[in-house]
């Protein structure tokens, strides 16, 4: 057996901030060429989206995959999909309000902007 160690290709990360009295948690998949990202305030799945930059349109293209079609995660993921230019899946299960969800995009923003890495590979 050789002495060469494997790097693991799926990294996790994690933070957690409380937001309007609520301690909202995130927990970051960073896979190949993509990321998912999951919101939530308890250890439920919730919705599923999907977003990924197209050479069509300058707005990412994007799909629920799981619940309801009115999902806010589809518009945090399509942003997030057009600030990295990558593939990028959101779910969630957070009670998103019209005060709350500006501050939890801006969280995983502040999270992104002080370590990309966590993310995707800037390259």
């Amino acid at each position: 057996m050789s002495g060469n160690v494997i790097e693991p290709r799926l990294k996790y990360h994690f933070f957690s901030d409380k937001i309007m009295d609520t301690v909202v948690n995130f927990q970051v998949l960073k896979l190949r060429d993509s990321f998912y990202v999951w919101i939530g305030t308890s250890n439920k799945l919730g919705n599923v989206t999907v977003a990924m930059p197209t050479k069509f349109s300058s707005v990412p293209s994007g799909s629920v995959l799981l619940g309801p079609t009115d999902s806010h995660c589809l518009n945090i993921a399509q942003r997030l999909a057009k600030k990295t230019q990558k593939q990028v899946f959101v779910s969630g299960n957070v009670d998103y309000n019209q005060l709350m969800l500006p501050l939890i995009e801006k969280r995983i923003g502040q999270e992104l902007m002080n370590s990309p890495e966590k993310f995707y590979d800037p390259s």
